[in-house]
């Protein structure tokens, strides 16, 4: 099947956005993934998504490799050898075109508001918020930390294209915005927004958590070309104090009560 440069394009958004190495096997995964040609991988994928918030490089790894063997015929060596090869020249001419790109609006607004900044939602990287995690945990301003994640975000971008899925995280982020005017909210992964809230107790953060996701739950989305309804849109999250120790221990535990929530039906906040 050929790619479109939009297809191309889209299927290394998708990689960066995991975080993943734009390498010809994670860029194949990521074409097939969008093109939904293969439902059996797609299921691995939005499973993979669902249980860690994003597609991580040792599951995706996995993933590929299926998807490889799937793909291996005995005795068709030369159409394998000649599909990688069509793959690596796309891959190259699409790294050579939003390098271009990524040159072009650098040098108008700053390197740095690239690397701190998430391109979708304008929310702090994970790099951005070197500062902010710096703080959680020191002994002198206790922090109590929000996870939210977007409850049938996979199944949304599934029925309704990503760039339905798009819309929805910057309204969520937006909301994030005017709930909480004084922290600055991460994307932490695909699916992953954190706030951390200095000095407040953790009732009082549970409180603004539901406020956010009461906004949401009212929000109707509509589709752009026909202007029919999405259905409810709704988010789960997490209040985890910082005693729970470092961030990688506070994003365990956040994802652990995330998964209760959405187990439990979603649009709620756990403790």
């Amino acid at each position: 099947m050929e790619t479109t440069f939009e297809q191309a394009r889209a299927a290394l958004a998708f990689l960066e956005q995991h975080r993943l190495t734009p390498s010809v096997e994670f860029y194949e995964l990521a074409l097939v993934y969008l093109r939904q040609s293969d439902p059996l991988l797609a299921e691995d994928v939005d499973r993979a998504i669902e249980r860690d918030g994003a597609l991580t490089m040792a599951r995706a790894a996995d993933i590929a490799a299926t998807l490889r063997e799937r793909r291996a015929v005995p005795g068709d060596a030369t159409a394998l050898t000649s599909r990688v090869a069509t793959t690596e020249r796309e891959l190259t001419a699409l790294r050579d075109q939003i390098a271009a790109l990524r040159a072009l609006v650098l040098s108008q607004i700053g390197a740095g508001d690239d690397a701190e900044h998430d391109r979708l939602t304008h929310a702090l990287s994970p790099v951005g918020a070197r500062r902010i995690l710096e703080q959680i945990g020191q002994r002198d301003r206790r922090h109590v930390v929000l996870m939210f994640s977007i409850d049938r975000l996979v199944a949304i971008n599934r029925e309704f294209g990503h760039s339905v899925g798009d819309n929805v995280l910057n309204a969520f982020a937006a909301k994030l915005k005017r709930i909480f005017p004084e922290q600055e909210a991460i994307r932490w992964g695909g699916n992953e927004f954190i706030v951390a809230i200095p000095g407040q107790t953790a009732t009082a953060v549970r409180e603004l958590a539901e406020e956010v996701l009461g906004l949401l739950e009212q929000r109707n989305f509509r589709l752009r070309d026909t202007g029919a309804s999405i259905g409810k849109v709704t988010a789960s999250a997490a209040v985890v104090s910082d005693h729970v120790g470092d961030i990688d221990a506070i994003l365990r535990e956040g994802r652990a009560k995330i998964e209760a929530a959405m187990a439990a039906g979603g649009n709620r906040v756990e403790m």
